[in-house]
């Protein structure tokens, strides 16, 4: 397995987001990703490289340019202090100007500021999703792309959920270029930015096991209702969870996901791991134990297609090395079962 680590992420730390109208300390912390380099590295025949450079365009197709723009923007102007929204889009109105009015254009909470440093570190995990599905596109069978931020709450022109841009859905585009994608979504919160992106094309599939939006974030879509539209009708499936549920219950949902997976039959499969369904993470709602990620992974790796993690979410620091190096083991005995 190559582990792909995007080490400019250490750059990235928000000092706090704004939950209900209180300012609480930031989740997504730049230890969550050292823990899970550190464990995943521990195992035998694992190898660490870091990110390649790929053209920008790789994500201006699945960003729209002007976002990436205003991205890059936002940081030379907001310096060395995290920059927040404070006023969202209440009607159309092209052509807005005002940095204030621009900062609440291009995002859809107050969990996701801005900093001089956000742009670098955002591009540094995108080109770790790249530098992983071109590892896998030339032959290998997994790789494991350390991503921080997270990406797949990033839609076309809109960031949030503490992400930027959408790491699993450069990776799927690139790869898309070769061959039918599936993108499997297994973070506790619902892969809302990967679905946006993918909502009407038939060449990507998108499946997401998640809790139920009606209860978390990011509440406004994931329902088994949204399908797909134009081409992509029928080609975007979401399995939402009710609050608790546990082991055996989501290994179910996991089995019914995975027929689907065999029956669009990709070439290709990209995995938003997010931890945050374990049993204690702090923000998650789902029960999932330590060894299921195991068992989990295995069922995964079964599929037996070129593979590439995407790390998404999962917040219990003291937890998510344990956590990570069952998942990445459980995947690497099944694949090397089926060689």
């Amino acid at each position: 397995m190559i582990i792909v680590y995007p080490s400019h992420h250490l750059r990235h730390r928000p000092p706090s987001e704004i939950f209900n109208g209180v300012a609480e300390p930031h989740a997504e912390v730049p230890e969550r990703i050292e823990h899970i380099r550190d464990a995943v590295c521990a195992i035998s025949g694992v190898r660490i490289v870091l990110p390649k450079h790929f053209p920008l365009s790789w994500i201006e197709q699945v960003h729209n340019p002007n976002y990436v723009s205003y991205l890059a923007e936002a940081g030379r102007l907001a310096g060395n202090q995290y920059m927040y929204p404070s006023v969202f889009p209440y009607a159309n109105h092209g052509g807005v100007v005002n940095a204030i009015a621009k900062r609440g254009e291009f995002t859809f909470d107050m969990y996701t500021p801005v900093s001089s440093t956000t742009y670098q570190v955002a591009c540094g995990s995108a080109m770790a999703a790249l530098t992983a599905a071109s590892v896998v596109r030339r032959g290998e069978r997994v790789s494991y792309a350390l991503c921080r931020p997270p990406g797949h709450h990033a839609e076309v022109s809109r960031m949030g959920g503490y992400c930027y841009f959408n790491n699993a859905a450069v990776a799927a585009n690139y790869l898309s270029t070769r061959g039918k994608v599936t993108v499997l979504d297994i973070d506790v919160h619902h892969g809302n930015g990967t679905q946006h992106i993918f909502y009407e094309r038939s060449d990507v599939q998108v499946i997401n096991i998640h809790a139920d939006p009606k209860d978390k974030f990011p509440f406004f879509s994931g329902g088994a209702n949204e399908t797909g539209a134009g081409l992509g009708s029928m080609f975007n499936t979401n399995y939402p969870l009710s609050l608790g549920t546990a082991d055996v219950a989501y290994d179910r949902t996991l089995v019914a996901a995975l027929k689907r997976i065999r029956e669009f039959a990709p070439e290709y499969l990209v995995v938003s791991v997010g931890y945050d369904a374990h049993v204690n993470d702090p923000i998650g709602g789902l029960r999932l134990s330590t060894p299921y990620y195991r068992r989990m992974a295995s069922r995964i790796a079964a599929l037996n297609l070129p593979t590439v993690l995407v790390q998404e979410g999962g917040y219990n620091t003291a937890k998510l090395g344990l956590v990570a190096r069952t998942f990445a083991e459980g995947f690497l005995y099944r694949q090397n079962k089926l060689k």
